[in-house]
């Protein structure tokens, strides 16, 4: 898993925020740990640089697998809390995505064995 990091605005890169984001992009990774393709884009940044009040923070994660992709932002007042909810936000789309492949290969299943008990029928 390739995990790409851009900061806007005010916000700087740092060892630690670094450190911060790939340690939460291990829960993501649970997900994609098969896909050697997959790449994970983080942005974080402020949402306007003369903004001094309310939510001023903002974090996206964008996931490409060979699955399909899941895209998650959070804006909050806080880096970190931004960083949190957007993967937070994007494990649940991956938890949700994988359930309905799931489903889909399971019903798929079903149709065909269906089809070869009555088939000599």
């Amino acid at each position: 898993m390739e995990i790409k990091i851009k900061t806007t605005g005010s916000v700087v890169m740092t060892d630690e925020l670094r450190a911060f984001i790939e340690k939460k992009l291990e829960k993501v990774s649970i997900f994609v740990r098969k896909d050697d393709a997959a790449i994970v884009e983080v942005e974080v940044g402020t949402t306007s640089a003369g903004q001094r009040t309310g939510d001023v923070y903002r974090a996206e994660a964008h996931i490409t697998f060979s699955g399909g992709d899941v895209y998650a932002d959070a804006i909050t007042n806080t880096l970190h809390g931004a960083i949190d909810r957007a993967v937070s936000e994007a494990r649940r789309e991956l938890k949700k995505k994988k359930g309905k492949d799931r489903d889909m290969v399971r019903k798929g299943a079903s149709e065909v064995k269906k089809f070869f008990r009555t088939f000599g029928k």
